[in-house]
């Protein structure tokens, strides 16, 4: 409602001083950045005191206030997250889950969102789902290294060695070009480990120097992935 009302004072203001339509159109899409700026900041503030109130004990009120948020700011992607804490530690893990599914439909990019229900998803033994989230926040933040760590887990956890091998060297080489040694070092060996495990599965290992065309283009690959490439990943551990 306020936002429509700003749109409105600022197209009639802009008409009643003669601007033309281009004016008019400047005016309204200022209004309308403005508007869209104050109920983000109202959302931040209701979360902000969502979070002190769900500490302090104060579940109820800490749900209002989320609730609240959401309402104010449909895109903001904290409230969603808190708001989905706040159910998981009350125990309604569905209703929890279909927050952060919620969230993933109104908020672009929400990489925590895929987060949050990928461990919602793996608590409950769901672990095909889980990694689905995970790739999924891989594939829009693909040199994120934690997230990177969680997938190679959740590959392991579900027994896709391969899979986890392909992520492995995958951190292997972004912590390398990052100058990160220790954890250059650290997903090297995981990858030497799970390449022990993998044995004649592994394209990249198998066949030595005789491994033909296909499995030399999967070891360059694993040497400089692309950034964001996770269908790839399953694909280079096969």
């Amino acid at each position: 409602m306020r936002r429509a009302r700003a749109l409105a004072v600022a197209l009639t203001a802009a008409l009643l001083h003669g601007a033309g339509p281009a004016r008019a159109s400047e005016a309204a899409a200022g209004a309308t950045a403005q508007a869209v700026g104050w109920a983000t900041a109202q959302a931040a503030e209701l979360t902000r005191q969502a979070g002190a109130r769900a500490a302090a004990g104060e579940a109820d009120v800490a749900l209002t206030r989320y609730l609240e948020a959401v309402r104010f700011d449909a895109t903001y992607g904290p409230a969603y997250l808190g708001l989905g804490a706040l159910y998981e530690r009350a125990g309604d893990l569905r209703e929890a889950e279909r927050t952060y599914t919620v969230g993933l439909d109104h908020v672009r990019g929400f990489v925590e969102g895929h987060r949050a229900r990928a461990a919602l998803r793996a608590r409950e033994g769901r672990r095909g789902e889980a990694i689905a989230d995970l790739e999924a926040a891989v594939a829009l933040r693909g040199d994120d290294a934690g997230l990177l760590q969680e997938l190679a887990a959740a590959y392991v956890a579900a027994g896709a060695l391969p899979a986890a091998l392909g992520v492995a060297r995958r951190l292997t080489a972004l912590a390398a070009q990052a100058g990160d040694s220790a954890l250059a070092g650290s997903a090297r060996t995981q990858a030497r480990a799970l390449s022990v495990l993998v044995g004649e599965a592994d394209p990249v290992r198998a066949g030595g120097r005789d491994r033909g065309p296909v499995r030399g283009a999967l070891a360059a690959h694993a040497a400089a992935p692309a950034r964001g490439q996770t269908g790839s990943l399953r694909r280079e551990g096969r």
